[in-house]
């Protein structure tokens, strides 16, 4: 599931290791509090990565960045929904559907949306440098400028 880049590696498997924590936590004795704790987490980190990606993407002119920014407010969206309704999923069904929509959906936009731009981004020296400057400050600057 490499992209070619360590940083987005990186977030990557922060973000499944947030959905298995996610997971732990419905499937376990958690509390729904501690489950909304997490599903914040995932929807903050989500956007830190996909802030970073979008600079990374911007920095080597990335032909399809714009569709790629696209496919990241959809899920933010859908994500931010799904964390305001999950205190209404009344069972445990619902909740493994929740885990498998975030699970598929991860999975699916690593393995085909980011490897659109691996080899793109692999051993790109401003790619590397956009990624490694990034900070969450960035986040807000990129909301403002479109």
């Amino acid at each position: 599931m490499s992209v070619g880049l360590n940083r987005l590696d990186d977030d990557h498997k922060s973000l499944i290791a947030i959905i298995n924590r996610l997971a732990d936590g419905v499937d376990g004795a958690q509390t729904d509090g501690v489950v909304q704790q997490s599903l914040t987490a995932l929807l903050r980190y989500t956007e830190y990565h996909f802030g970073r990606e979008e600079a990374v993407l911007r920095a080597v002119g990335y032909d399809h960045l714009s569709h790629h920014r696209e496919e990241h407010k959809r899920f933010i969206q859908e994500l931010q929904e799904l964390r305001a309704d999950f205190v209404q999923l009344d069972d445990s069904t619902q909740k493994q559907r929740l885990l498998d929509f975030l699970k598929e959906w991860l999975t699916h936009h690593i393995l085909i949306e980011d490897m659109a731009y691996k080899e793109r981004v692999r051993g790109d020296k401003q790619a590397a440098r956009a990624a490694e400057q990034f900070s969450s400050l960035d986040i807000w600057t990129s909301r403002i400028a479109g």
